[in-house]
This record gives structure tokens, C-alpha cells and sequence, in this order.
């Protein structure tokens, strides 16, 4: 790690420049792809929906980079079940592929073999983790209390300690998700690659002449 911080002491306007340039770059190709990200995430959870989804006839849609979820629940007291829209994942609000790819991009003293590696794993756990992100808000949007037209009434499947569980995970979710996860990331990602070299053994000359000398 020291090496590290000498490296980025003598190369820091140059490594933000292009932490700069590479973190614009990567945020408009996210802006793009974010859309096609989040089809694929309520691909998922139609997929899933039996698993995920209490109240039946559960649809899930994509309006540009938002996908949402409209539930049909029965409220006590009317005669039919009446749909409540839910928002499920905000894309253009989330730049964590976007930070992370920028810090590594970025980063000085590593071969381009090294970041598509670094690249390519910190992508996917960020990607794992926007899903789970994506699962956890399916279940902590069942939970709420919804207003209907006899007052406010809970969900099917509600429990106070499912849903104080639930709330608690959703929220450390939030508050990671503002770009804590791809800094620890990165921050692990320097802990692998700038590790101390390792103490060579000595050459086999070299230990002869030690012995030589000694007898000397």
C-alpha cells in the first residue's frame, strides 16, 4: 500500500484528470445501458414472482430506467382488490458501476490485464449487490402500510419483526448504495494488488559464498 500512496503523491493531477474523463465517459454509457439493466431486472422478477410476490396478479414494468410493480391486494371491507404501483430500482440514480470502473481505470502502476480483471470482478459483486438491493425492495414494499378507502390497512403476509428486519436491510442497502459498496470495493481491490513482495529466497550461489566466507 505504501507503494501505492507514492504513486498516486507524484501522479495525483494526472490521476484525476482521467478519473474525471473516465468517470463521465462510463456515466453516459450508463445512462444508456441503464434501461436495458433494468428490463433485465424485471425479467428477473416475473421470473421470480411466484417466490417474491404475495398478492397475485402481480405485474412488473419498465419505464425508461425505473421498473415498478402494480399489486392487486383485497382491502378489508371493499369488494374487489385494488391496485397499488410500487417504484422497485431507480437507475439514472445510482453511479456505482460508473465510480467503480472510473477508480479503476484510473488507478496508476496496474497493467490493462490487471484492470479488465480488477474491472470485470468488481462489476459483477456490484451487479450481485444491485440485485439483491432489487429483492430486498420487492419484499420491503409488500410490507408497508397502504392507504386504501377505508383508512390505512396492511398487506397481506405482514409481521411487525418481518417487517422491522426487512426495513433494516433495505435502508443499509440505501445508504451503501450511495457509493460506499464500490469504494470498499476498490478499497479491497488495493489491498490485493499492492500487497508487500514477498522476501526471495537466496540463490544457491549466493549461499555458498555465505558459507565460504564463514569458514573463512
Amino acid at each position: 500500500m505504501g507503494e501505492f500512496v507514492r504513486s498516486l503523491r507524484a501522479t495525483w493531477p494526472r490521476l484525476l484528470l482521467r478519473f474525471t474523463l473516465v468517470f463521465v465517459v462510463s456515466s453516459v454509457a450508463w445512462w444508456i445501458l441503464a434501461p436495458y439493466y433494468a428490463t433485465t431486472l424485471a425479467a428477473l422478477g416475473h421470473a421470480l414472482r411466484p417466490l417474491l410476490e404475495a398478492a397475485p396478479a402481480t405485474v412488473y414494468s419498465v419505464e425508461g430506467a425505473k421498473v415498478w410493480t402494480v399489486r392487486f391486494i383485497a382491502e378489508p371491507g371493499a369488494a374487489r382488490a385494488s391496485g397499488f404501483k410500487a417504484e422497485l430500482w431507480r437507475g439514472y440514480a445510482n453511479y456505482n458501476l460508473s465510480l467503480f470502473a472510473a477508480l479503476i481505470l484510473s488507478t496508476p502502476g496496474w497493467s490493462w490485464r490487471q484492470r479488465i480483471k480488477f474491472l470485470a470482478v468488481g462489476l459483477a459483486l456490484l451487479s450481485l449487490a444491485e440485485f439483491a438491493f432489487f429483492l430486498v425492495t420487492v419484499e420491503y414494499t409488500q410490507l408497508r402500510p397502504l392507504p386504501g378507502r377505508f383508512g390505512v390497512f396492511v398487506p397481506p403476509g405482514f409481521s411487525q419483526p418481518r417487517q422491522i428486519v426487512v426495513t433494516w436491510t433495505y435502508y443499509f442497502f440505501q445508504i451503501m448504495g450511495r457509493g460506499l459498496f464500490p469504494l470498499l470495493l476498490y478499497y479491497a481491490v488495493l489491498g490485493i494488488a499492492w500487497r508487500p513482495p514477498t522476501k526471495q529466497e537466496p540463490e544457491q550461489g549466493e549461499l555458498t559464498a555465505a558459507r565460504h566466507h564463514a569458514v573463512e
